[in-house]
């Protein structure tokens, strides 16, 4: 009986019981690498890239939602100016209520996807906005509206503090959160 001694693979017996000699290991190696790299440069790329684009989103929501407040502080002049029409009327409601509705769908969006600072200082823009604009929207119904172009420039702008610090700290909150 023959005994033969156990075939020991090596990785340098194991490329070349496939013919392949050591510069062709090392070419497969190379290859290998190369792509491992690349693959590595592409999926870090698409990473950046997507967060750039969520950052961006995050960015114009932002805006929309400071958007509906600075809508909302107008509603005033807008009152202020109607000219008596029925059709003026119905459009300033529904205008002001539409307004209504952005503002209460930001602030449940802000609630769910921003963070805690910056939902709590865009709730109390909405409330500064709402006890300062509410009331000079109620008077401006109560006033008489324009009838000459020439009443249209108001004289001075509503005072409107509280939600002009309020928005500071919004934005500072808002910055803060997106980079």
């Amino acid at each position: 009986m023959i005994v033969r001694e156990p075939l020991v693979v090596t990785v340098e017996t194991a490329w070349l019981f496939w013919g392949f000699g050591p510069l062709e290991v090392a070419t497969v190696v190379a290859a290998v690498l190369g792509a491992l790299i690349a693959a590595l440069v592409v999926v870090a790329g698409y990473r950046q890239q997507k967060n750039a684009t969520r950052r961006e989103e995050r960015v114009t929501v932002y805006a929309e939602a400071l958007r509906a407040v600075e809508d909302y502080l107008e509603s005033p002049y807008l009152i202020m100016r109607r000219d008596g029409a029925h059709q003026a009327r119905m459009d300033l409601v529904r205008h002001v209520s539409d307004i209504q509705s952005r503002l209460a769908f930001h602030r449940a969006w802000l609630q769910i996807h921003a963070a805690s600072e910056t939902s709590t200082a865009y709730e109390e823009l909405v409330l500064c906005a709402k006890a300062e604009a509410g009331k000079q929207m109620t008077d401006a119904w109560r006033s008489r509206p324009t009838r000459r172009d020439r009443d249209v420039p108001l004289a001075t702008p509503l005072p409107q503090p509280r939600s002009a610090a309020a928005k500071t700290k919004v934005v500072e909150a808002m910055r803060k959160e997106v980079g």
